[in-house]
């Protein structure tokens, strides 16, 4: 497993509805593959269209974030084919 805090922003177009701690979308590191991840909520309950903020994600494998996976690294995030958000890697928790 491991963790991160990334800060995310939350598309305004794509998604209408607030999501909780616990949301599992899609995350993609690299343009051809997506892996599961969970969010927990840092800052707020509730994660609203057009925020931004600092959350914490936890992956089960790191194979599937890419070779070049480090702080810094950007990302998508969604249900489907459109992204809800993106982010970026603030801090390697646990590796």
């Amino acid at each position: 497993m491991i963790k991160i805090l990334a800060k995310i922003k939350l598309y305004k177009t794509e998604r209408k509805t607030p999501f909780k701690s616990g949301y599992r979308p899609l995350f993609n590191f690299t343009p051809d593959m997506k892996t599961s991840g969970q969010i927990t909520l840092k800052e707020n309950i509730d994660f609203c269209p057009g925020e931004e903020g600092i959350v914490e994600i936890a992956f089960l494998h790191r194979e599937f974030l890419g070779e070049k996976f480090d702080v810094g690294s950007k990302f998508t995030f969604g249900e489907g084919a459109l992204p809800f958000g993106e982010g970026e890697v603030r801090e390697i928790i646990f590796n």
